[in-house]
């Protein structure tokens, strides 16, 4: 070691001279090791404290587990305010979507949507998906709306007298507020199908049960409907299956709601809401998708169709099955279009018919499609 003190230094320089000489050469081997030992492989006690230093608290939330905040957190960082980091920080959520920017020319443009890959598995994560979408954002940019199934957008009418009406609005509804003012929209939609079969006991307790071997040997007095009201022929009557479409049709004749339930067999009724559609059917390439096929309108049809569309808010529990609430109709008479009838706002003259098992969970932000395919014994 060459020496840069002076030839008149004091014995007590020279060591302590001799003392930090080649201090780098002693320590270098530590240096190097202090990156390795904070990211190669931390130890517990130092991962909150990593946490802090890289920034990622705000992830915290939303990442349990430290190690896991380390390790995808820093990378999430560098792609922060990007489309790949909105998929990134959505994937710590167990979310994946589709970010969907408006057009340019809107004024709101920096007002985006997230096409999410499922429906919500609870109302809990919708604060989970809009915290993380909001950290994962450019600072220009808002969560404005999250969809997936059931996506109504918006009809562009500025500068007209549309513009101030319903159809420059989409489908969805807004859940929380953060400082007073609105959260992000949300629009679910899932769709259920089953086919059913009423059993002789249900059809005569609506009072139309025809009696028969299906062969075709029907006449008008057997008809549980005036003669006036028959619009069939002889021959029609005469021909294979008129019993099941007289049936058929005279059920069709029913205002009808379609009850939800707490329970498999019996249980407690939820709510009901109205059929937006219940009508005699035909196999074709037509209006309606039920059980795997497609289905139009057709007085010469043998089963039924039933869709029942529930709205964002009806009900707010597990349905565990529905059934047919045949001649329902609102106990209050001033509500005679009301579309959902809890358990003490519905009259219903029948007993539930076509019960079928269900798994639904309903909530604010879902919209259910129940579609039913009613056959006849």
């Amino acid at each position: 070691m060459t020496s840069l003190l002076p030839t008149n230094a004091t014995p007590l320089e020279s060591a302590l001279d001799l003392t930090g000489a080649d201090v780098a050469d002693r320590i270098a081997p530590g240096i190097d090791a202090v990156p390795g030992w904070k990211i190669v492989n931390p130890q517990p006690p130092l991962a909150p404290w990593l946490v802090y230093e890289y920034g990622l608290g705000q992830l915290s939330p939303y990442v349990a587990n430290l190690f896991d905040l380390l390790d995808e957190g820093i990378a999430w960082e560098r792609l922060r305010g990007t489309h790949a980091g909105m998929a990134r920080g959505l994937g710590f959520v167990g979310y994946s979507a589709e970010l969907v920017d408006p057009p340019a020319r809107r004024l709101a443009w920096a007002d985006y949507q997230l096409d999410l890959d499922r429906v919500r598995d609870s109302e809990a994560d919708l604060v989970r998906i809009a915290g993380i979408a909001g950290l994962s954002q450019p600072a220009r940019s808002k969560f404005r709306r999250g969809v997936h199934g059931y996506d109504i957008p918006a009809a562009e009418a500025s500068w007209t007298r549309l513009s101030g009406s319903i159809v420059g609005d989409d489908s969805g509804v807004h859940v929380q507020s953060t400082g007073g003012k609105a959260g992000p929209k949300w629009s679910y939609g899932r769709s259920h199908e089953a086919e059913v079969t009423l059993s002789q006991a249900e059809l005569e307790a609506l009072g139309i049960w025809i009696a028969g071997d299906g062969a075709g040997d029907l006449s008008w007095s057997d008809l549980p409907i005036a003669w006036s009201a028959i619009a069939d022929s002889w021959q029609d009557l005469g021909s294979a299956g008129a019993r099941v479409r007289q049936m058929a049709a005279a059920l069709a004749t029913f205002p009808v709601y379609l009850g939800f339930y707490t329970g498999t067999v019996g249980g407690t009724l939820i709510g009901a809401r109205r059929c937006r559609t219940f009508a005699q059917v035909q196999p074709s390439g037509g209006t309606w998708e039920i059980a795997g096929q497609s289905w139009a309108p057709g007085a010469g049809g043998e089963a039924l169709a039933a869709i029942a569309l529930t709205g964002f808010g009806d009900g707010a529990t597990w349905a565990r099955s529905v059934a047919l609430l045949v001649g329902a109709a609102p106990l209050d008479p001033l509500s005679p279009g009301k579309l959902w009838l809890g358990p003490g706002e519905i009259q219903t003259p029948f007993p539930p018919v076509g019960r079928t098992p269900v798994d639904i969970r309903l909530g604010q932000t879902v919209r259910e499609r129940v579609a039913l395919l009613v056959r006849f014994t």
